[in-house]
């Protein structure tokens, strides 16, 4: 853990972390996002290639530097037709 706060694991953390403690973190990471690191670099590299970009004569937004996360965006389902073309395609 953190600097020894809520315990030295996380066992001991759940043990020792009260309930108004608890909520206190909700609503910490609820204002202020997620307490991982990475992502919050992510966030701050992302910003200043959007800065530097648009001070540059860019178009780019900000989301354009975040590593694209999460399910994948779905693809076009393909038709009887299209996979006779394909097995086509590799015959020997």
């Amino acid at each position: 853990m953190l600097n020894g706060i809520g315990g030295r694991t996380i066992a001991e953390a759940k043990a020792n972390l009260t309930y108004n403690e608890a909520l206190s973190w909700m609503a910490y990471v609820e204002q202020n996002g997620s307490l991982n690191v990475g992502l919050k670099l992510e966030k701050g590299f992302a910003l200043l290639a959007t800065i530097l970009n648009n001070v540059h004569g860019g178009k780019a937004s900000f989301d354009d530097f975040l590593p694209q996360r999460g399910e994948p965006e779905e693809e076009a389902e393909a038709s009887p037709q299209d996979l006779f073309r394909l097995l086509q395609s590799v015959k020997r």
